[in-house]
């Protein structure tokens, strides 16, 4: 597809897509009060980061029967079950770490290609929303598909053209977080 010079490619072309299996039965009760392996589920993930403290935990079997799911950094997770479309970049694992049943992990593969901030960036912006709601529009529970998600269109455009616009929005993140200090300090 092609829209005003700019070429689209299904995000299923260049990037690893993968979500938990359900068959291998994975259940809430089997979450442990702590351990060494993590498990994240989308009550963890908000405002574009994992919130570590509400991460549960897992057997080291349960964390090795599914290798296709365990988290790596720079690693993007998002929600297809509930609440769908919150997203989280992974910047930094202290354990080993998976996701729940709820959750797609999104991988670059081809970093020539993609800056892994730039997918985040286009996924937490209004084009993937509307994606979103285009596809569990009147479902009585919402749910994203990972063969509806594969057909997401990224714009194709030069690394250099990504890396200027995470510069930019990086750049407004930073005063964003400053402001919300200042502000949280003078409530405070």
């Amino acid at each position: 597809m092609e829209l005003n010079n700019i070429k689209y490619s299904r995000i299923s072309d260049s990037l690893y897509i993968k979500g938990r299996i359900g068959w291998k039965g994975l259940k809430k009760e089997e979450y442990l009060e702590n351990g060494n392996y993590q498990i994240i589920n989308g009550k963890a993930v908000k405002d574009g980061i994992v919130d570590w403290s509400l991460v549960e935990f897992i057997t080291k079997e349960r964390y090795y029967e599914s290798p296709e799911i365990m988290l790596k950094k720079n690693d993007i997770v998002i929600t297809k079950d509930g609440t769908i479309g919150k997203i989280a970049l992974i910047d930094d694992l202290k354990l080993p770490t998976t996701v729940a049943s709820g959750l797609f992990v999104l991988r670059n593969i081809n970093p020539e290609k993609w800056n892994t901030r730039f997918l985040y960036y286009y996924l937490i912006s209004p084009f993937f929303n509307q994606f979103v709601n285009t596809r569990i529009e009147g479902s009585v529970i919402p749910h994203l598909y990972q063969r509806d998600f594969e057909q997401l269109e990224l714009p194709e455009l030069s690394i250099k053209e990504q890396n200027k616009i995470v510069t930019i929005l990086s750049i407004i993140d930073e005063k964003i977080e400053n402001n919300y200090k200042i502000n949280h300090h003078l409530v405070a």
